[in-house]
């Protein structure tokens, strides 16, 4: 069973990702259990109570970049995406996936194929 846990402020925005998540492991036939926070703190507290197999971080601007410069010491899953372009920035982070927002499932669908190549390596 897959743990994901997504960290967006913006609880419509979260959810929408949340249902992503779900869709594309039900049409993997896998099982995951996604969970949601709204920033580092939270986020922090359950990666580490549940050791996540990826986070996703999915907020805008500057609050992205600070919490992702956080995750990284405790999560080397991530996925991130943000309303700027942090493309190079989550290079030297060691990001698995960096996307532009509004995330489509289309966008989730490759960083999750991403994850999963890195894995089989």
């Amino acid at each position: 069973m897959w743990n994901v846990i997504i960290c967006d402020g913006d609880e419509p925005e979260r959810e929408l990702l949340m249902g992503f998540v779900r869709q594309y492991f039900e049409e993997k036939k896998k099982d995951a259990q996604v969970a949601g926070c709204m920033d580092w703190p939270e986020l922090e507290g359950m990666v580490k109570q549940s050791l996540p197999d990826v986070v996703i971080v999915a907020q805008n601007s500057v609050d992205g970049l600070n919490t992702i410069t956080s995750a990284r010491l405790l999560s080397r899953k991530i996925i991130w995406f943000s309303d700027l372009d942090f493309a190079v920035r989550s290079y030297d982070y060691g990001v698995i996936w960096f996307g532009k927002k509004p995330v489509v499932l289309n966008a989730l669908r490759r960083a999750f194929q991403c994850l999963t190549a890195r894995q089989s390596r």
